[in-house]
C-alpha cells in the first residue's frame, strides 16, 4: 500500500514537473508573440480644433501657443498610433523568420482594421481638422499597404480597411475642391492630401483618385520657383524652410509611389523636382539661403543631422531619380525614417530603382 501511494505521488510529481517544464518552454514563445504587437488605441472618431496660429496672422507664421498645444493634444492619439504602427512595419521589414514577420504584418492589419470597422475619423468638425487629417490618412494607408496581402486569412479585413480609406480619401478630395482656401489648396497641405489620396487610389484601383493626386503633384512642381523654392511656403516668414521641407516630404514620396505602382508621373518635371530637392537640402545645411529670400531667420536648426525625419523623403527621391550626388549628402546618416511615410525609408527603398513607365491599364 505504501509502495502504491509512493508510486502515485511520484507520478503526480513527475506530471507536475513536466507541466512546469512545458510552461517554461512555452513562455518565451508566448512572450515573443506578445512583442510582435501593441495594444490598439481606441479609435478617434471626431476632431474639432482651431488654428495653431493667431487669428490675425496673414502669413500663418505667428503661433498661438495655447491653440497650438490644443491641436497637438487632439492629434496625439492618432500620431502615436501611426508611430507605433511604423515601428512594427520597420520590424517586419528586417525580420527573417517568416512566422514572426507575418505576426508583425498581422498586427498592422488587425490594428488598422479596428479603426476601419469603427469608421474612425468620420467627423471632422472644423476647417482645421479637415486640413490636418489627410496626412494621417496617408500615413495609415502607406503602413497598411506595406502589410497587406502578406498574411493568409485577412482578406475580408483588408477589404473593410480599403473601403474605409476610400471614404476618407473621397472626403479629402471634396474638401480641397470645394472648401479649402486658395492657399491651402496649393501648399504643403495639398501635398499631404495628394499623398493620401494617391495611396488610397492605388489600393482601391480608383483611377479618379490617382489622377487627382497626379494633378496635385504636377501643380506643386509647376508652382515652384526656378531656384526650387516654393513661393507659398517662402511666405511663411520664420517657418518658411520648415514648410518647404513639410511640402517636399509628401510630394516626393507621392510621385515615387505612384510611379512604383505603375501609374507614371503624369508629365511631372522630374528635373525641376530635382532642383527643388537640391534647394531644400542646401537650405537645411545653410538656412540663410531662405533668409535671403524672405528676410527672416529660420526656425530650422542648420545641418542634415538635426533634421533626419524631415529629410527622410530623400530615400524615395534617390530611388526615383538615381541622384548619386545626393546620396553623398546623406548616406552616412542612414537609416532615415518618418512614420507618416511608412517608417524606415532606408529599408523600404533599399536597392530600388523606380521606373515611371506606365504599366497599369485601368
Amino acid at each position: 500500500m505504501a509502495d502504491r501511494t509512493r508510486w502515485t505521488l511520484n507520478r503526480h510529481v513527475a506530471a507536475s514537473l513536466l507541466a512546469i517544464a512545458a510552461a517554461l518552454t512555452a513562455a518565451p514563445s508566448a512572450q515573443a508573440a506578445g512583442e510582435t504587437c501593441f495594444k490598439t488605441p481606441t479609435p478617434v472618431m471626431s476632431l474639432g480644433f482651431g488654428s495653431r496660429y493667431e487669428d490675425g496672422s496673414q502669413t500663418r507664421s505667428d503661433i498661438d501657443e495655447e491653440s497650438d498645444a490644443a491641436v497637438t493634444k487632439a492629434l496625439k492619439p492618432i500620431d502615436q498610433f501611426i508611430q507605433n504602427l511604423a515601428k512594427i512595419v520597420s520590424k517586419a521589414q528586417t525580420e527573417k523568420d517568416v512566422a514572426t514577420r507575418r505576426a508583425y504584418q498581422r498586427c498592422v492589419v488587425d490594428s488598422i482594421y479596428s479603426w476601419a470597422k469603427a469608421d474612425a475619423l468620420n467627423d471632422m468638425r472644423t476647417f482645421n481638422a479637415k486640413l490636418s487629417v489627410p496626412s494621417r490618412i496617408g500615413g495609415l494607408a502607406i503602413l497598411y499597404a506595406e502589410s497587406r496581402d502578406q498574411v493568409p486569412g485577412l482578406h475580408d479585413r483588408e477589404r473593410i480597411i480599403e473601403k474605409w480609406l476610400l471614404k476618407r480619401a473621397q472626403e479629402t478630395v471634396y474638401f480641397f475642391e470645394t472648401e479649402a482656401t486658395k492657399g491651402a489648396a496649393r501648399n504643403n497641405l495639398r501635398a499631404w492630401a495628394s499623398l493620401a489620396v494617391g495611396e488610397v487610389g492605388v489600393l482601391n484601383r480608383d483611377r479618379g483618385l490617382v489622377e487627382w493626386s497626379i494633378l496635385s503633384n504636377n501643380t506643386m512642381i509647376t508652382d515652384a520657383a526656378a531656384d526650387g523654392s516654393l513661393p507659398l511656403e517662402m511666405n511663411r516668414q520664420r517657418y518658411a524652410l520648415h514648410y518647404q521641407l513639410h511640402a517636399m516630404t509628401p510630394l516626393v514620396t507621392s510621385v515615387a509611389r505612384l510611379c512604383e505602382a505603375g501609374y507614371g508621373k503624369g508629365g511631372a518635371d522630374l528635373e525641376k523636382l530635382s532642383t527643388m530637392a537640391h534647394f531644400s537640402i542646401a537650405a537645411v545645411k545653410d538656412p540663410t539661403i531662405v533668409q535671403k529670400i524672405n528676410g527672416k531667420s529660420q526656425t530650422v536648426k542648420p545641418g542634415l543631422k538635426n533634421n533626419l525625419s524631415s529629410i527622410a523623403w530623400l530615400e524615395p527621391y534617390v530611388a526615383l531619380t538615381n541622384d548619386v550626388e545626393m546620396v553623398t549628402e546623406f548616406g552616412s546618416l542612414r537609416p532615415l525614417a518618418n512614420s507618416k511615410l511608412g517608417g524606415n525609408q532606408t529599408k523600404q527603398y533599399e536597392g530600388q530603382r523606380i521606373s515611371c513607365t506606365i504599366t497599369v491599364q485601368n
